[in-house]
């Protein structure tokens, strides 16, 4: 198996204006070389990386084992369009091919495929077997790849323009099948991010992959196209498995299709699995960020909130300036109690995006957890003045997290149902899985909005035996005390000379914060034998729906109900694995 390595063509000064060419050749001749058998090339990103961080050849062979990499240019000579292209060996650093050729603009993919030849030629000593080459429709591959660049940019207007190169493509010829399950792809991300009407756009993007597989059911893309729609439009689990496990079939190294797996398992609630594949991604394609955020949100999901912050560090080294990024630091350091600094890094994020109503919402919630309620109220009034469409589910949602960190629980799910109802793809995975939600995931209302989203609904199995309220009153060393049933308490976790009860009323996740010690509030709740200390910072109800999960290195406690992971102390381990087990027998 030789790997090639393809950096971006670079293009003369005067040729600005088509700075599409260059990304076009990459993809066009990473396309037609990973359908050779014996080859296989870097990822588009990592060509595009070393592009701005160059590093010896040697050291290419090394870190990416790559065996021969291409480079070139593009240039304009008394009229005339010239492709000139170098190839060296990583290993020898031997110059086995320097070619140029014209390069007609209107139908700029056709000399590639000559170039083809030539590559392999010098790389193999025999050229490509001859059903590669499709001449027959150079046009429509110019216009798809010109659709793909616009594609890779990732804004609504870019996506738009995407759009209408793809169907500029599928007119000059209409039994290409890539084009359609690009299209599909634009379609599904307008309609899962709320920038237009979801079921409107996934209905378009269900049209095209449908078509995209009856014209060639043998790639890969398009199964992992219509695995998209069956997750955020249709919520048909089953039938997105079916297509992923389909075109991993047809391509084991399918980095998109291992991106929408982890994406489906966590619809499932199983996010080892989801862990494993969003690792496959970042392996196969170790300088693309979307892989990235997706490790990140799925260690949110896991409330692994340092192993977050190593993958954001990791992935900033990429690029610094990501939004997205600086969007999910903002929420890691919230999930770690460092609201200030999320606040700094979501007012960022508005700066870069200030028409973007999840970045506001962001700002808003936290505000609201620092008490800070008036500038709560004043983000959430910003969002209301945005000129953005109201009827595709992403204004509810943003209104939804507002009104959730105002502990506003009624409007919240009045927010929450609408933009369930419109069918906002990105929704659904959320309800399943982040852990802003888990304070309200026992409510009634949110397991109905997750049936709505055909999602699992855990069954709280170990509560079935509850008694009769007990209300406990607990004292402090102030006058202050609380009192509840100690059947509904959740946690219990301290820091010096106060604890912060968290326990369940209605549903939702209630907190206070009082003045006593642990071992205080550990003695006055002796007599409920469920409750216990399992570590020198937290107590624990054992009647919570719990696993434990860890190694040798620690073990903790988990509940999707839970908005952390609660530690278990070494020197208790043995005994609450075994008393974690009794009671579930």
């Amino acid at each position: 198996m030789k790997k090639i390595l393809i950096l971006p063509y670079h293009l003369d000064a005067s040729l600005k204006d088509l700075d599409y060419l260059s990304e076009g050749i990459l993809e066009e001749l990473i396309s037609l070389i990973s359908s050779i058998p014996d080859f296989k090339t870097t990822s588009r990103t990592t060509s595009f990386y070393l592009k701005n961080n160059p590093i010896p050849l040697n050291e290419i062979k090394e870190r990416f084992n790559v065996d021969v990499v291409v480079e070139g240019n593009v240039k304009k000579k008394a009229g005339v369009y010239l492709i000139s292209t170098r190839l060296f060996e990583t290993t020898t650093e031997e110059l086995i091919l320097n070619t140029q050729s014209p390069f007609p603009l209107d139908k700029w993919t056709q000399p590639l495929d000559e170039l083809l030849n030539e590559v392999l030629l010098a790389i193999n000593g025999t050229p490509p077997p001859s059903t590669t080459i499709q001449k027959d429709i150079s046009k429509a591959r110019e216009l798809y790849q010109r659709g793909l660049y616009h594609w890779h940019r990732y804004s609504y207007e870019e996506m738009q323009l995407a759009i209408g190169y793809f169907k500029k493509s599928i007119k000059e010829n209409d039994s290409f099948a890539l084009p359609y399950a690009a299209m599909a792809d634009c379609y599904s991300v307008i309609g899962t991010m709320g920038f237009d009407h979801p079921v409107k756009t996934f209905k378009l993007a269900k049209e095209a992959v449908k078509k995209a597989l009856v014209l060639n059911n043998k790639r890969s893309e398009s199964y992992v196209s219509a695995a998209f729609v069956n997750i955020f439009y249709e919520r048909d689990y089953d039938r997105a498995k079916i297509n992923l496990e389909q075109a991993l079939k047809l391509n084991k190294d399918n980095v998109e299709a291992h991106h929408v797996l982890a994406i489906y398992y966590i619809h499932k609630g199983d996010l080892r699995n989801a862990e494993k594949h969003s690792a496959n991604t970042i392996k196969l394609d170790p300088f693309a960020l979307p892989h990235y955020t997706m490790m990140i949100r799925i260690n949110h999901y896991q409330k692994k909130f340092l192993l977050a912050m190593d993958f954001i560090n990791a992935a900033l080294s990429i690029d610094i300036h990501s939004v997205p990024l600086i969007e999910l630091r903002g929420y890691t350091h919230l999930y770690l109690g460092a609201t200030e600094s999320a606040i700094e890094d979501f007012a960022t994020c508005i700066k870069k995006d200030h028409t973007n109503p999840i970045y506001l919402a962001n700002l808003a919630y936290s505000y609201s957890k620092a008490s800070f309620h008036q500038e709560s109220r004043e983000i959430e009034q910003r969002v209301y003045d945005l000129n953005i469409k109201k009827d595709t589910g992403i204004f509810d949602y943003a209104l939804a997290i507002i009104k959730l960190g105002q502990s506003d629980y009624k409007a919240f799910f009045k927010h929450l149902k609408k933009t369930v109802d419109f069918n906002l793809g990105i929704v659904s995975g959320n309800l399943m899985s982040d852990t802003i939600f888990s304070e309200i995931r026992k409510d009634a209302r949110f397991q109905e909005l997750m049936q709505q989203c055909n999602l699992i609904v855990q069954k709280q199995t170990y509560r079935k035996n509850r008694k009769p309220s007990d209300i406990v009153n607990l004292t402090t060393n102030t006058s202050e005390t609380l009192s509840f049933d100690p059947q509904d308490l959740s946690f219990i976790e301290s820091s010096d000379n106060y604890s912060t009860i968290h326990w369940h009323e209605s549903g939702v996740l209630q907190n206070k914060i009082l003045r006593a010690t642990l071992k205080n509030i550990e003695d006055q709740l002796a007599s409920f034998d469920y409750i216990l200390r399992c570590h020198k910072s937290f107590i624990i109800n054992m009647n919570e729906e719990l696993i434990i999960t860890g190694n040798a290195k620690g073990h903790f406690f988990e509940s999707p109900y839970l908005p952390v992971r609660i530690p278990i102390s070494r020197s208790k381990s043995k005994l609450m694995k075994d008393l974690f087990k009794s009671r579930r027998k």
